[in-house]
């Protein structure tokens, strides 16, 4: 697997700190993309919010959650 950028680092570590409630945005959305390119997340989709609303981990994201934390980010 190809090394995950600082952002998607931190944004990995601040997903799982928050719970999963962090919002979606032009500043967090390529790092989420990155995250489930990378097989860690997948993108959901609501209603009111549309597509790429919302990222939840993968099962491999929650296997590898304390590797990933223990990982120095920027």
């Amino acid at each position: 697997m190809k090394p995950l950028s600082p952002a998607a680092l931190d944004l990995f570590r601040l997903h799982v700190e928050r719970g999963g409630h962090l919002d979606v945005d032009d500043r967090t959305r390529e790092a989420y993309r990155e995250l489930a390119r990378a097989g860690l997340m997948q993108a959901g989709h609501t209603y009111t919010k549309g597509d790429e609303s919302i990222y939840r981990l993968t099962k491999e994201g929650f296997e590898r959650k304390a590797e990933l934390l223990a990982k120095e980010a920027g």
